[in-house]
């Protein structure tokens, strides 16, 4: 397992304005992520992903806001439903950040109705929900729209709050119980490749990291579900094509990363 990690400080997203220099175009870099272009390699490729991109189950809890040890009434901050260990880590930025902190973390996060975070607005706007007659559009759940706002979020986390905290509460996250295999893995390996789009393009603004990430959404180098309930790269699927995972967890499970934040 990795040593525990800090909490780091916010990433700059604009260029140094005393150097006189223009700012570097973000480009996307995710080299790693390319899929391999044989049928039998990507079958090979997506197993591994399967096998390799998982966690294990947590504890679910009703998390109230806290501080110091102690609960305490937020306006923007309601009490929510979670893994035992996400409340932990958002205990420990509340420490660590205070309630700025928090704020600009449920400004991300949030997926309440009428005050949704960042995260879910922008990937509507890139992978609308509805069609223009009301109707639902398949890929808020397990398909395009869902793996852009898993990697747009890892992306924003780790530029406000560090690569760290990003992949302690981002594999946190997916720690509740029975999630389907090919679900989690999904989740686990977009949310990677968010935080490694934010980890190389660190200049880049909201708008760029967005249109970084649909270009590797578009590219192949994310994975969606399929019709069929089974995991596919991202540019095999047609959007509003995707399906539902309907396969079991994995017997096969790993911790998530710890984390301890910087005071």
């Amino acid at each position: 397992m990795s040593s525990i990690v800090k909490l780091s400080s916010p990433q700059s997203a604009s260029s140094d304005s005393t150097s006189g220099a223009e700012p570097a175009k973000p480009k996307v870099d995710a080299s790693s992520a390319l899929k391999p272009q044989a049928a039998s390699d990507q079958r090979a490729a997506l197993e591994k992903i399967l096998t390799d991109y998982n966690v294990h189950d947590d504890e679910m809890t009703e998390w109230v806001p806290q501080m110091g040890g102690l609960p305490f009434d937020m306006p923007f901050v309601s009490p929510k439903w979670m893994t035992r260990t996400e409340g932990k880590l958002l205990d420990d930025l509340a420490s660590a950040r205070g309630l700025a902190g928090l704020k600009e973390f449920r400004n991300i996060m949030s997926n309440e109705p009428r005050d949704r975070g960042k995260a879910f607005t922008t990937a509507d706007r890139y992978y609308p929900r509805v069609d223009g007659n009301g109707r639902e559009i398949a890929g808020a759940d397990d398909g395009h729209n869902d793996a852009f706002r898993h990697a747009y979020f890892n992306a924003l986390l780790t530029r406000s709050f560090g690569s760290e905290f990003a992949a302690a509460f981002a594999t946190a996250h997916e720690g509740t119980p029975g999630n389907p295999a090919s679900k989690e893995a999904m989740d686990l390996y977009n949310n990677e490749v968010g935080r490694r789009v934010a980890m190389r393009n660190v200049e880049a603004l909201d708008d760029e990291l967005a249109e970084l990430i649909q270009a590797a959404l578009k590219n192949g180098e994310m994975v969606v579900i399929d019709g069929a309930g089974e995991l596919a790269f991202s540019d095999e699927v047609p959007v509003g094509q995707t399906g539902r995972a309907k396969d079991s967890p994995r017997g096969i499970h790993r911790a998530p990363p710890p984390f301890e934040p910087k005071r």
